[in-house]
């Protein structure tokens, strides 16, 4: 695929301790003209890997919050547009050359991708992700943190992508847990501070006994996991976790400080 021209647009990643992932990231993204990873003092390969790529440029930065490490990538960004990914979204020919034509003839200022999760490659017949904005125009937008995660405030009009990014996360099931326990406490958090402006899910959290019952159901029938075999089991079962941590983070917030 031809290369994107110079200064039209750079990818910004987040990293820390991504060496199961990053190549299979990067490998996707030599049409790029420049990626910049943000690197919260890996421990393992993720640098390596990285330099092998001549057009990725790393800088480091203790990690504090989702918002802050975006917006500080974002200040690092020398293009109008900047593609966001995760160190875990591997990106097909379609996607790319979708991001073309938004440069090209494009009248939005942010575009939201879908997503197709997979469990270590599988697909699955469907999953829970939510579509977000990772193509926009640098001096329209910019994060703001929301519970656990960043949000993005965008000052224009939007736009979607047709084809999806694969998630496609190969970290261990060990550091997937130490990752939830952290997200669950913020999470929670939000949801005993927060008065107004709840989401019907959010809603549902707070209940603590539901969600995890829906969820499974959910995945399960309402999704069609169950027709997915053990990488559908993987991924009801892994949600299910999510939101009983998140139930049980609540019962400790409201019960026993």
């Amino acid at each position: 695929m031809e290369r994107v021209e110079p200064g039209l647009l750079q990818a910004l990643i987040l990293t820390k301790n991504e060496e199961p992932n990053l190549g299979r990231v990067l490998d996707k993204l030599t049409w790029l003209e420049k990626i910049i990873i943000v690197d919260s003092f890996s421990t393992d390969n993720t640098l390596r890997i990285g330099r092998t790529y001549p057009n990725v440029t790393f800088y480091q930065r203790s990690f504090d919050t989702h918002a802050n490490q975006w917006n500080y990538g974002l200040g690092l960004v020398k293009s109008k547009w900047v593609l966001t990914l995760d160190a875990d979204y591997v990106l097909t020919e379609a996607f790319a050359k979708e991001t073309m034509g938004f440069l090209e003839t494009g009248n939005k200022v942010a575009y939201y991708s879908k997503f197709k999760f997979l469990v270590y490659g599988r697909s699955l017949m469907g999953d829970n992700t939510t579509p977000r904005p990772v193509l926009f125009k640098l001096s329209h937008c910019a994060y703001f943190d929301d519970g656990h995660t960043q949000r993005l405030n965008i000052n224009g009009d939007t736009g979607f992508f047709n084809s999806p990014i694969l998630h496609d996360d190969r970290k261990s099931l060990s550091r997937w847990l130490n990752n939830q326990d952290s997200y669950s406490l913020k999470e929670a958090h939000k949801l005993m501070t927060q008065r107004e402006g709840l989401s019907l899910s959010s809603r549902f959290r707070k209940n603590r006994v539901l969600a995890p019952m829906l969820v499974f159901f959910h995945c399960l029938f309402v999704k069609g996991l169950i027709f997915s075999g053990w990488s559908g089991w993987y991924y009801t079962l892994q949600r299910t976790m999510v939101e009983m941590l998140l139930a049980i983070r609540l019962i400790e917030e409201e019960k026993l400080k």
